[in-house]
């Protein structure tokens, strides 16, 4: 379906400020901009490619100027919809936006800009002994902007936090080309309302990031890997909790169910797991930091397997580490083998709620004969739940999502904690909120983009 027309006044502008090379028009060039990690695809109006912030506070002016929709976009691997242009608009597309602006070793903070790679960061900042935690699935090749938009989380998210405890400060463009700074780039601040965290998770409803400063930390010392299996499928998330209780921190707890883990037995991380076949879950437990903290807990997690039973094989080389979460990282592409189609949500539970979640899911599959995969982090209680299923079923598909929904908020759960809501799931929102919570975001937007022209046909309800 074909977007809406934009001014031809306002194009010739934005090519004026940008150049014609980088603002594009034609439907050719328009449709690698359509979809992002969704099913949906939807042509944008224009895409632009600002290079510096005085770009993008003009393009800013420009769309209140002529009321054009902006949908900011990162690198496209969201998987609600968030950076499309569902009803036309100038899609705002920040590949040229890049540049890691400073590293304050002192202050222990990292300054980006949006279009900033999330492993690209890694990388940089390990050259210095530094860490930044947030390490969602798509973490190579997603970015900063795009993290802060979503509130990314991440299978280190467990000990560390996620993307929320890491954004110190922003500096946003409001329509019209106002500036906002969020807050002072210090550790500390009580002057401005904290309306930092506001904008985490916004999914470009409220403004356009320019600037993003993160607080870091130093590397972790030592890492180890245990990867166990187990014929039960519920007892990982067991397991979790006796660890939890005495007094086990890890930094990642990731669970595999029986439907993910039949899908990875049949894929290119097969051999890896030949010597799980005779197993129906998987429970990657990963310890961190000072070296002699890590062996205290390397203790109490091997006698725990032990007295147990557990099998489990265990990596402590980095090379050895990355293979084995390489299984992790292979879910995706293996749950092809499932069903042609896929609706995905990350939905939270108290952990306490975890295992019977788990059951009414399986109990749902069952009465449906649809794959339903429950795979995530299981510290944190976050469930990627994935449908999968052949054309013909979409109908009933979608009927399990929704009663799957059901079931996380009776559990006194939530709809999304880490990916947002974006289009697919605003629907369900007033599902779990009030009128009144409604009322107020609604509100609350109005204050930064009192046109609606940000991003405006996502998260909030109609």
């Amino acid at each position: 379906m074909k977007s809406k027309p934009i001014p031809f006044e306002f194009i010739k502008s934005l090519e004026k400020l940008l150049g014609k090379d980088w603002v594009l028009t034609k439907e050719s060039d328009l449709l690698a901009y359509s979809y992002d990690s969704s099913s949906l695809i939807k042509i944008p109006s224009a895409v632009a490619f600002p290079e510096k912030k005085e770009e993008v506070i003009e393009i800013l002016k420009l769309a209140q100027k002529y009321k054009v929709p902006i949908i900011s976009r990162g690198a496209g691997t969201a998987t609600t919809g968030s950076p499309l242009a569902h009803k036309g608009g100038l899609v705002l597309c920040f590949s040229r936006m890049n540049r890691i602006l400073e590293l304050n070793e002192e202050e222990r903070i990292v300054i980006v800009e949006p279009g900033v790679l999330n492993g690209d960061l890694k990388k940089f900042l390990k050259k210095y002994g530094f860490f930044y935690p947030p390490d969602p699935a798509s973490f190579a090749y997603s970015t900063i902007g795009g993290n802060v938009a979503t509130g990314a989380g991440g299978p280190k998210c467990f000990k560390y936090g996620t993307t929320k405890d890491y954004v110190l400060a922003l500096e946003v463009v409001l329509p019209g080309g106002k500036v906002l700074k969020t807050a002072p780039y210090t550790l500390k601040a009580a002057v401005f309302y904290n309306i930092t965290p506001l904008f985490v998770g916004s999914e470009g409803t409220l403004g356009v990031f320019t600037e993003i400063v993160l607080k870091i930390i130093p590397l972790p010392e030592k890492r180890l890997l245990f990867l166990s299996a187990h014929k039960k499928e519920e007892k990982p998330l067991e397991i979790i909790s006796q660890l939890l209780k005495n007094k086990v921190t890890p930094a990642s707890a990731e669970f595999v169910d029986k439907t993910t883990f039949l899908a990875l037995l049949n894929s290119k991380q097969k051999d890896l797991l030949k010597n799980f076949a005779n197993f129906k879950a998987l429970l990657f437990l990963e310890l961190d930091g000072e070296e002699s903290a890590v062996d205290k807990e390397k203790s109490k997690v091997e006698k725990f397997y032990n007295d147990l039973g557990i099998f489990y094989i265990k990596a402590e080389e980095e090379e050895e580490i990355e293979r084995l979460w390489d299984i992790r990282r292979a879910i995706s592409p293996a749950l092809k083998i499932l069903g042609e189609k896929k609706i995905a949500d990350d939905v939270v539970v108290p952990r306490r709620f975890m295992k019977e979640l788990l059951f009414r899911i399986r109990k749902i599959e069952e009465e449906t004969g649809l794959n339903i995969c429950c795979f995530g982090h299981a510290g944190d209680g976050n469930f990627h739940v994935n449908i999968l299923f052949n054309p013909e079923k979409e109908k009933i598909a979608l009927k399990v999502r929704e009663e799957i929904i059901k079931e996380v908020l009776s559990l006194e759960g939530t709809i999304s904690g880490e990916h947002g809501i974006g289009y697919t799931k605003k629907s369900f929102v007033s599902w779990e909120l009030s009128p009144f919570q409604i009322e107020i975001m609604k509100k609350l937007k109005k204050v930064f983009d009192p046109d609606g022209i940000l991003n405006p046909h996502i998260k909030i309800p109609d």
